[in-house]
């Protein structure tokens, strides 16, 4: 726009000079649509490397050639590919977690589907900061070495996860973000509880409010803290009288800006009136929790009110946490019975009763048996004789006993503390999902802290794991070959995702008839021709002798669009075990065509003795130079086999037999370079839409049309010796009417003289005779 003057001096403004750009887009990018047996189902992904493709769809081939061909692709020179795994009614493996109550909370569902999700396994446990509130995942996928033995091949490990939809770490978002292997499924039960924090000294009284006085009055009459409800900020809270209900008042007091109300009672801890703590819940609420405060009126370390002197932090939605795997001790928290029933009972066990420890699992078959050694002979799990009890000196006691069984020289278990919680993990069981073992001595009290029965070491997708806190939720099923609405439905999502592919290849799948395959052609073609792309058609099975192509490639053809389709014959025979098997050439020609592309050229026939095909042991019919000229008016290109190896020996699309009428398209480089020409015309120049339609606009266009143009006539992809002989633009009032500009279109008319490939080299041969002097 022109400048704005207002003083006397000088103005300086930028203006676009008009000058485009158009740069080329890749010629080689393929296309793979097939059968896998692992892999996103149904989800375009791009792979770089052979190495790339293994790691996301796996080395095996029991599903089809979907393998085999992308092999061929990478080793014959291609760089870039999509793959796209579809099937007929495949399905996921899947298992259902239950909470420690039995209560089913959670499903984890392979995002590979088929009998490869059989293979993955689950570990939960509650080793978190907040063990009471969160959990920890690690999600395994299990294979073999190359010895056979069972080995982890892909671990991810979520910490700090939680069943509340509105914690950052909420499992279902987690796992859809960040899984590569499972997804999950929140079952929204049990009911979730109000959170609560336990806390307080426990020493033996009838007065619940004995040491809450103590402390009072150790703080001058007036003791102080701080609380915080659902992750709000900490407030500060002062209570002066040592009652359940004044510490209730206070904290109300102070959570009353964030409209939070509060439930104190005094905890009967083991249910013989013999220990009590403090209960706080947040009425409603998720989470409470409490700090100390700088002075010498604080209260909190006193009354242990923090996790880290063994305060007891309990969310809301802890109760829809999937029970640890392994053998746990199990804290209830529905109610005061159960909470009594469990840790209270174990608080308040004799330590010298805790003599010996036998566990007997499923897998060793017998018992092993051992005396812990203590530093305390005599007391409880809360106190050894001599000391508070406290819910810490719990923690410490539990730390003593870890210690104890880890340290025996010949136990088969590996033992840990995870907050207030003892638990044993089997250290000798593989793979195995199913280890299962007892706790079945020592007192009642012990035997009350944990479970009836231990939980599997890992949890099993797909329905083969032992019962008890997993149910099978669904086997996993690679499904059958695909049919017609399976590619169609790809078809439509490649469309939608995929930006560019150049090559489309339908890797046969197993089961799959040859016609089946015939009746996917005609739709592949379409599709690849709506995406300026070609389809490579792989020749039916049946074809084993030049007479049934000569017979039957007419029909074959029927609904093709043959100026976007190359058919090659015969099959490869590629290295398999021991031996050998026979596969489709089309990955390996794609292979060609990249490589191809990449030293001499799209225009170039990815044909000739330079085209031989790498990693390929033979064909499966070796054909004589009339054997091929059989085929190739026929417009089926032949590989072949040489002295110098196994080449691709023909160059044709399957418009281009004798007689067809299509002579334009018929080499497979003059179709490919053209495609390449339109799709980065369409890509380059749509700047131009909604542009004034006038002069300045055709000359823009004809300046960027022609500057690409030039470039491929100096690289060598047009016949002829001049540029003008070679190709032109032409955009101006002879291509664009003044009706059309009415009707808003400008025509961008665009020739070139295509580079033909020599498809026979004729020698004549001439004697020279002697001259006769007459």
């Amino acid at each position: 726009m022109p400048v704005q003057v207002s003083y006397p001096g000088v103005y300086i403004q930028e203006v676009s000079s008009g000058s485009r750009t158009i740069t080329g887009v890749s010629s080689s990018v393929a296309l793979f649509i097939g059968m896998a047996d692992q892999g996103p189902m149904g989800t375009p992904t791009r792979v770089l490397s052979l190495t790339d493709y293994e790691r996301k769809f796996g080395a095996t081939n029991g599903s089809g050639e979907l393998h085999d061909q992308v092999t061929q692709f990478f080793l014959n020179g291609g760089s870039q590919a999509w793959i796209m795994r579809i099937a007929n009614n495949a399905t996921s493996s899947a298992v259902t977690l239950a909470n420690q109550d039995d209560t089913n909370v959670l499903t984890l569902t392979a995002r590979s589907a088929g009998t490869i999700g059989e293979s993955l396994r689950a570990i939960v446990d509650y080793n978190t900061a907040t063990p009471e509130m969160t959990f920890n995942l690690e999600v395994q996928l299990w294979g073999t070495d190359t010895g056979g033995s069972p080995v982890v091949v892909v671990s991810e490990v979520f910490k700090n996860l939680s069943m509340d939809p509105n914690h950052g770490n909420y499992v279902v978002s987690t796992l859809a973000q960040n899984s590569a292997l499972v997804t999950a499924t929140d079952l929204e039960a049990p009911a979730i509880i109000d959170g609560y924090t336990v806390w307080g000294q426990m020493e033996p009284n009838a007065d619940p409010d004995k040491n809450l006085g103590a402390a009072i009055t150790a703080a001058g009459g007036t003791g102080r803290f701080q609380v915080s409800a659902d992750d709000g900020p900490m407030v500060p809270v002062s209570v002066s009288a040592a009652t359940t209900i004044a510490i209730n008042d206070a904290i109300e007091l102070a959570l009353a800006s964030q409209g939070k109300t509060v439930t104190v009672t005094a905890l009967d801890v083991d249910g013989s009136a013999t220990y009590y703590a403090y209960k706080i819940s947040v009425d409603g609420g998720r989470r409470i929790r409490f700090a100390s405060v700088n002075g010498v009126d604080d209260i909190g370390a006193a009354m242990n009110m923090t996790s880290s002197l063994g305060a007891l932090e309990v969310c809301g939605y802890a109760i829809r946490r999937p029970a640890p795997t392994g053998y746990f001790s199990n804290l209830s928290f529905e109610s005061v019975g159960e909470f009594q029933g469990s840790i209270g009972a174990f608080m308040a066990s004799d330590l010298s009763a805790i003599n010996p420890i036998e566990f007997d699992d499923a897998v060793l078959g017998a018992a092993e048996s051992f005396s812990p050694s203590w530093t305390a002979a005599s007391g409880t799990m809360a106190a050894p004789v001599g000391e508070e009890p406290t819910l810490r000196a719990l923690q410490l006691n539990i730390d003593q006993l870890v210690s104890a069984i880890n340290a025996h020289p010949s136990i088969d278990w590996v033992a840990a503390r995870h907050g207030h919680r003892l638990v044993m993990k089997a250290n000798f069981n593989g793979d195995q999902g199913d280890v299962t073992a007892v706790l079945n001595e020592g007192d009642a009290g012990f035997n009350a802290y944990f479970d009836d029965a231990a939980n599997v070491t890992r949890y099993q997708l797909g329905g083969t794991g032992l019962p008890g806190y997993q149910t099978d939720a669904g086997a996993g099923d690679n499904g059958t070959k695909p049919v017609d609405a399976d590619y169609k439905a790809a078809f439509v999502t490649a469309g939608r995702e995929i930006d560019l592919f150049n090559i489309l290849v339908l890797p046969r799948a197993a089961g799959q008839s040859d016609a089946d395959r015939a009746a996917l052609w005609p739709i592949a073609s379409v599709f690849a021709m709506g995406r300026r792309a070609i389809v490579l058609v792989d020749a039916p099975s049946s074809w084993t002798t030049i007479q049934e192509v000569e017979t039957n490639i007419a029909e074959f053809r029927i609904g093709i669009a043959t100026d976007h389709a190359a058919t090659y014959w015969p099959r490869l025979e590629v290295s398999w075990g021991a031996g050998t098997k026979k596969i489709d050439p089309s990955g390996a020609i794609a292979g060609v065509m990249a490589r191809t592309d990449a030293s001499r050229g799209v225009w170039k026939a990815p044909a000739g003795l330079d085209a031989n095909l790498l990693g390929v042991r033979g064909i499966e019919h070796a054909m004589s130079d009339a054997d091929n000229g059989i085929i190739n008016p026929l417009a089926v290109n032949a590989i072949r086999a040489f002295p110098n190896g196994i080449v691709s020996w023909g160059a044709r699309t399957m418009v281009g037999f004798d007689n067809s009428g299509n002579d334009e398209y018929k080499y497979v480089p003059i179709r490919r370079l053209a495609l390449m020409i339109e799709e980065s015309l369409y890509r380059g120049l749509k700047w131009a839409v909604f542009e004034p339609n006038d002069t300045p606009l055709w000359r823009q266009l004809a300046q960027a049309a022609g500057a690409y143009m030039n470039g491929l006539f100096q690289r060598g992809a047009f016949a002829g010796a001049k540029a003008s002989d070679a190709y032109f633009v032409k955009v101006d009032a002879d291509t664009t009417t003044q009706n059309d500009v009415n009707l808003g279109i400008v025509n961008v008319v665009i020739g070139f003289a295509p580079l033909k490939p020599a498809e026979f080299v004729v020698i004549t041969l001439q004697q020279k005779a002697g001259e006769v002097q007459t």
